[in-house]
């Protein structure tokens, strides 16, 4: 009876959650590698949203074996907030290679009440497959410039191996496969993946998938990540004043615009008799102050788009939208 009274307490403490738990609000909760080259650690995010109106608290996750480490990119997370689980598989530490290996990642949800979640990674290691470099990193690329990254892989125990096929699970990543070498039973081929100019801003990740001739490496997966920036950046990117009452003291935010070396605005556009943008605009350096001012002249909406003009040959403009809803007074 105890045992029961535990458990229905448990329940209800989770209702903010959903009836199922904890568990559900994560977009997964398995990741198969696929094949990999032994020697590689393999990287994923198991990502899930706070969804409920409570901040969640995890503790420390623990695994089924050695050979992965787990990570949170947060202990606490608020409503609204997105997190993830990071579980890294280092391959060395799987001692077998050509066999299945599946390790369990325990996620411990403290609070509001407990529950743990388990999480699975897969992958069959081999010797006879290499990879070099095992990922491809672009790095930190500036948004528009685009970059061009490669790696070699080899296949030690089929003299007529083949990648029949390249394809890429990135919107903005194109891959090629191309033979580089043939040598007894060593086929060596060079994947390039070459990143869109047009790639937004932010951290990304996304796998280059390989289908090969060879039925034990079908399927080959090369994880790729890139950090795309922009030269000149505003924060906050937008600027949004709310209720401002026609008439009352002039509303004012401020946005900084920050960019990867020292650059001069030029000029400001947009700024009208209900809208002013005050900047220096005299001497270049890396981080700039902006003051738009809000003074509405009419009841509505109230909508505009400031437009700073700058040196910076990278990134000659940068918009911040700007609204407000006007209200009388």
């Amino acid at each position: 009876m105890t045992r029961f009274a535990m458990s229905f307490v448990g329940v209800l403490a989770f209702s903010t959650f959903s009836l199922a738990g904890p568990g559900e609000l994560f977009t997964e909760k398995e990741k198969d590698f696929g094949v990999s080259p032994k020697g590689t650690v393999l990287v994923h995010y198991f990502r899930f949203t706070n969804t409920t109106k409570e901040t969640i608290t995890l503790g420390q996750p623990r695994v089924s074996c050695g050979c992965v480490t787990p990570a949170l990119t947060a202990n606490r997370v608020a409503p609204g907030e997105t997190a993830a689980v990071i579980a890294y598989m280092d391959t060395k530490r799987i001692p077998h290679a050509g066999i299945t290996k599946t390790v369990l990642v325990y996620v411990p949800f403290q609070g509001p009440q407990f529950e743990e979640v388990a999480l699975k990674v897969t992958t069959v290691t081999r010797d006879d497959l290499m990879m070099s470099p095992d990922t491809l990193a672009f790095g930190s690329v500036v948004k528009g410039k685009g970059a061009t990254v490669s790696t070699k892989v080899s296949f030690t125990s089929d003299p007529k191996w083949t990648v029949n096929k390249a394809t890429s699970t990135g919107g903005f990543v194109n891959v090629e496969a191309k033979l580089a070498s043939r040598s007894g039973s060593i086929v060596t081929y060079d994947i390039t993946a070459t990143l869109d100019k047009e790639c937004p801003a932010g951290n990304w990740t996304s796998d280059v998938l390989l289908e090969t001739s060879n039925a034990a490496v079908a399927k080959l997966r090369i994880p790729v990540t890139v950090n795309v920036t922009v030269a000149v950046a505003a924060l906050p990117e937008r600027v949004s004043f709310g209720d401002v009452k026609m008439g009352a003291a002039t509303a004012e935010q401020k946005v900084t615009i920050q960019g990867s070396a020292p650059f001069k605005i030029l000029e400001v556009k947009g700024a009208d008799d209900q809208l002013t943008v005050k900047v220096e605009k005299d001497s270049a350096k890396p981080v700039h102050t902006v003051v738009i001012a809000a003074s509405p002249t009419a009841t509505g909406g109230f909508t505009r788009s400031v437009e700073i003009v700058t040196d910076n040959k990278d990134q000659p403009t940068v918009i911040v939208p700007v609204t407000a809803k006007v209200v009388s007074k």
